[in-house]
């Protein structure tokens, strides 16, 4: 079997499906999985087992324990299906090796089908949205696993203190920004409260450097408390660019029961250490390629999940995923591509349903079976298999227009009688999905497609969502949801919103209430903001909406800058490498196409990268609003406190504290003065 754990939704579709079926009475499972490997046992022996066994075991498949496992029905149910896919979608054995007849593939793949269909998991209560409690830490990118951004335990910052809000402190890291790398020289922050110190508790930030070294400071006095580095002296396979700079660029994670701080430098080892003082508390444990670009680590459950993509360093696309408490630590691995299509790029990561974990993918060909899965919003079990997909029935338009969905990450929230899924891309359209069934049943149907909010240009650069929705309760109950959106808003929806704050240019926020049911929801536009340029993800706290104007026109000035897309990327048009179109690989013709139809003329459907905007408010530095949740009015702004630009523009919070970094490497505190 090949390495990649290539998942086919198309061939375990009815396994899945006759899985999930109640549980009754049926074979003994020890008797079954006896039966099934009498059968099938020859055939994995002596066509897959050669590359998963105990001492070899690809892509974390070992068929020598399966075959070893009385009731593997059961206790190795998800092996046998995944066994199941890559025997139907062909991905096995890989390219080179030899392989076995159509007849025996099909012969096999049945047997086992029919087995797990024959013998359904036992019924289980219904999952249902648990939030995390409230909390005055800053655990993950987005507060919670979910990305909701929502400070639900905020009660210092409110309407009436905000316009008071005011620069406490900030710090000069002594890491050195790289001007190739245009994007982040800090990770996004995350906080923690009440850490016991020797010096009694304290609230400290963490901030991980694109030269892999970590930060703690001290929150009340913007003091370095410790710092450890880790130096990469390997040389990478592929010399750094705009888009694949070589460095360390996950927002790091904290799991607060253990005390661990965890984080991914550019070595692909994942790290995790106390919060107090710095020491290893866990194992370097190698995850990734070395100088792949990962992004925001993700923890529930004891296990991490973050994702490879862009084909940095020539990894391949990719989602992943450890357990941080087993003392195996297993890990893994389920490939959206067969190379650098397809991958999560979204600032937010991977986020938690309580079905399973969510990726959204970039542009890339659309052939689940084939293992290949363009503009997709994925389900995945805690091993990585998929459960579950949606796939935007334009896709083929988003693709060749380079409206990719991995321009953003998917929020989560419990409406009504379910848990929704709310995401939008560089189209400027918001799609309602149900978290339990993404798709409908051809995987292809929103529960909601609203219209176009932003992108009349159909241009993919400085055009729609390259950010992340924000998610909040109301303290009448009502659910809102917040986008920000770069350049204006759509000429046809702007007047849908009942309130506005003059012309957009460069960027804006659109609230919205979520209105009817789980089963049909809509989005109600309440309000835009003011011209904002490029903002970041909204923040909610003790009513207030607090979002970051990114300031990233600054990055056009750094050398090469000639504002071309976002980061002002510049220079030629680059050659294909061998991970987007490999020949090598099976259907690749898959690939072809689908880069042949991004490099078709624009007034034929093709893409173009779109250029900055101008006439709004630009700036060339960030600056932090405070706005009123009910009409978008501002409350505040930091004005030019904040001179440096953070190009997601993100924010943390705690306990009437905002934190800020920036791509000159400093990190902002704005608060209230006690």
């Amino acid at each position: 079997m090949g390495v990649k754990q290539i998942f086919a939704a198309a061939s375990v579709a009815a396994i899945q499906v006759a899985a999930q079926a109640p549980a009754g009475p049926g074979p003994d499972p020890n008797a079954a999985s006896a039966a099934l490997i009498q059968a099938v046992g020859p055939f994995l022996r002596n066509n897959c087992q050669r590359c998963h066994d105990a001492g070899l075991p690809s892509g974390n498949v070992d068929l020598q324990q399966l075959l070893a496992t009385p009731d593997s029905l059961g206790a190795r149910r998800d092996t046998w299906e995944n066994v199941a896919s890559q025997i139907r979608s062909g991905a096995m054995p890989p390219a080179g090796a030899p392989k076995p007849s159509k007849a025996d593939a099909d012969a096999a793949f049945d047997l086992i089908a029919k087995a797990v269909a024959a013998n359904p998991r036992a019924a289980a209560p219904a999952p249902v949205f648990k939030a995390v409690p409230a909390t005055t830490d800053w655990l993950t990118y987005g507060y919670d696993p979910e990305r909701s951004g929502w400070d639900r335990a905020e009660t210092k910052i409110s309407k009436a203190t905000a316009p008071h809000l005011q620069l406490l402190w900030k710090v000069q890291t002594d890491t050195v920004p790289v001007p190739v790398n245009r994007y982040e020289t800090l990770t996004d922050i995350v906080v923690a409260d009440k850490v016991p110190t020797a010096n009694g508790p304290k609230k400290i930030v963490f901030v991980g450097s694109h030269d892999n070294t970590v930060y703690a400071i001290d929150a009340d006095k913007g003091a370095v408390l410790w710092k450890r580095s880790y130096p990469n002296n390997e040389t990478p396979p592929v010399a750094a660019t705009g888009n694949c700079p070589n460095n360390m660029n996950a927002t790091p994670v904290i799991d607060r029961p253990k005390g661990i701080l965890y984080f991914l430098p550019n070595d692909g080892k994942i790290r995790g250490v106390s919060l107090v003082n710095g020491e290893d508390r866990f194992p370097a444990t190698a995850i990734v390629p070395p100088f792949s670009r990962n992004f925001s680590l993700n923890l529930s459950d004891g296990r991490i999940f973050t994702s490879t993509a862009r084909g940095c360093a020539n990894a391949i696309s990719e989602v992943v995923g450890i357990s941080v408490d087993t003392p195996g630590h297993e890990i893994s691995h389920f490939y959206t591509s067969t190379g650098k299509g397809s991958g999560p790029w979204g600032r937010g990561g991977i986020v938690r349903t309580p079905y399973g974990w969510l990726a959204q993918t970039a542009d890339g060909p659309y052939d689940p079976a084939g293992g290949r899965w363009g503009d997709s919003v994925i389900t995945l079990n805690m091993l990585g298999g998929v459960i579950d997909s949606f796939t935007p029935p334009n896709q083929a338009e988003i693709d060749a227009r380079d409206f990719d969905l991995g321009s953003s990450s998917p929020v989560v929230f419990p409406f009504g009688d379910r848990t929704l899924v709310a995401t939008a891309a560089k189209e400027g359209v918001i799609y309602l999905l149900d978290a339990k069934n993404l798709g409908g049943k051809d995987h292809r149907t929103a529960l909601y497609t609203s219209p176009r909010f932003s992108n009349d240009a159909m241009l993919f650069g400085y055009n729609g969502m390259w950010s992340t929705i924000s998610t909040y309760v109301d303290a009448q109950g009502k659910r809102w949801l917040l986008a920000p959106f770069y350049g204006p808003a759509a000429k046809d929806t702007a007047g849908l919103f009942p309130k506005g704050h003059g012309p957009t240019v460069n960027g804006e926020l659109m609230a919205f209430t979520v209105e009817g049911t789980g089963e049909h929801p809509t989005l109600q536009p309440r309000w835009m903001s003011g011209d904002l340029d490029l903002p970041g993800p909204a923040t909610i706290a003790n009513g207030v909406i607090l979002i970051l104007a990114n300031g990233d026109r600054a990055s056009t000035a750094l050398p090469g800058g000639r504002g071309r897309g976002p980061g002002g990327r510049g220079g030629p048009p680059r050659t294909i490498p061998l991970t987007e179109v490999n020949p090598n690989e099976p259907g690749y013709e898959r690939d072809a196409a689908w880069r042949a139809a991004q490099l078709k003329p624009f007034e034929e459907g093709g893409q173009k990268p779109g250029e900055r905007f101008s006439g709004g408010r630009e700036t060339t530095h960030a600056v932090l609003y405070a706005l009123d949740p009910a009409t978008g009015d501002e409350l505040y702004s930091s004005g030019n406190a904040i001179d440096s630009w953070n190009h997601d523009g993100s924010l943390a919070i705690s306990d009437g504290n905002i934190f800020i970094s920036t791509w000159d490497a400093r990190v902002f505190a704005f608060g209230l003065k006690k």
